[in-house]
């Protein structure tokens, strides 16, 4: 008989419960959320577990690898599964959300999440961190606009390096703007210094990524969008079609059918969020800063000829995720294609 155990994961305590192949509640408890505590409550069943799911979730990357190398069939969950799954709940508890989860490994009724390898999860907390200290800065340089214009007193456009002279020369002979401003450009200081330092480290990481400079022969893929989408696919072979990669990045159209209503809606922007802007954003740069000839930004152009731009950028980074997936399990560089005479003899 087949056995299954739900973990309902929370900071300080998970909830546990184990079920067999009827639905029977066979064992419950509450343990500490480490794995060393889990792997204990499911090893003292002493029955072999067919599957242990548990929500996607912060702590969850950790608890799933732990758990599966102590020898358990540790499976992440999607959480709108699992939030469907578990809404006919009238009541929400923990131990009631164990159970649900317990059941969807039961009855299979679960989408499994990918779980990254630490490499991937490093690089991608430096990515993120590194666009955390962008955006605190980005805050804290608005913030200071916002002070200065209710004064009559406007920063106008300025580079990075020089907005803080531009700020203390609009404050002179004001001591008490400053004083107020002062701690600001204080903090911001300190904010860009500790960016550059995550960007450098970045930057490094790139050039020494066989992978990342291969996807940047790329027109428009920059050393951002490469590391971005390597640790967002971390594993290329668990796509058997790399059409399949543009559904997981969420940047194929919604399709609702039912009786005589049948349309194709918005994107889906299912997935990884930030790999779906990089990818959007270098769309946009291959189509409107790169000059040089492609087939790809010539196949973009087209499209933005006969519906918009945005809905080209869009079509043009589905395209790119299927690219680079290819030349990532290929080990092939950027294919521009041949440009058609008639526009060699126009240039």
């Amino acid at each position: 008989m087949n056995h299954y155990a739900g973990l309902d994961v929370s900071m300080e305590e998970t909830s546990v419960c184990i079920v067999d192949e009827k639905g029977t509640i066979l064992r419950e408890g509450r343990v500490a959320s480490e794995p060393e505590a889990i792997a204990s409550f499911l090893g003292a069943f002493r029955l072999p577990l067919t599957r242990v799911g548990l929500e996607a979730g912060q702590m969850s990357p950790w608890l799933c690898h732990e758990l599966i190398a102590a020898g358990l069939p540790a499976i992440c969950i999607e959480t709108n599964h699992a939030k469907a799954a578990m809404q006919a709940q009238q009541v929400k508890t923990d131990r009631n959300d164990a159970r649900g989860i317990a059941h969807m490994m039961r009855t299979g009724w679960f989408k499994a999440v990918h779980v990254k390898s630490h490499e991937s999860q490093k690089l991608r907390v430096l990515l993120g961190n590194r666009r955390c200290l962008l955006d605190k800065r980005h805050d804290i340089e608005n913030r200071v606009r916002g002070t200065l214009k209710v004064f009559g007193l406007k920063v106008g456009r300025i580079t990075v390096n020089t907005y803080e002279a531009r700020v203390r020369e609009l404050m002179t002979g004001d001591e008490p703007l400053a004083l107020c401003v002062e701690p600001l450009l204080e903090a911001r200081r300190h904010l860009l210094e500790q960016f550059r330092k995550l960007d450098k480290a970045i930057l490094d990481l790139v050039k020494q990524d066989e992978v990342c400079k291969r996807l940047m022969t790329i027109p428009g893929v920059g050393p951002l969008t490469a590391p971005v989408f390597r640790t967002s696919i971390d594993r290329p072979e668990r796509f058997g079609k790399s059409r399949n990669v543009g559904v997981a990045l969420g940047l194929t159209p919604r399709k609702y059918a039912s009786g005589q209503v049948d349309y194709d809606g918005h994107i889906t922007k299912s997935g990884d969020a930030m790999a779906r802007t990089h990818l959007y954003e270098s769309a946009k740069v291959l189509l409107s800063r790169v000059t040089r000839w492609s087939s790809l930004k010539a196949w973009g152009l087209r499209i933005a000829r006969r519906s918009s731009m945005r809905n080209a950028c869009v079509a043009v980074a589905r395209k790119l995720a299927v690219i680079m997936h290819r030349m990532w399990l290929d080990g092939t560089e950027f294919q521009w294609g041949r440009e058609p005479e008639a526009a060699q003899a126009a240039a």
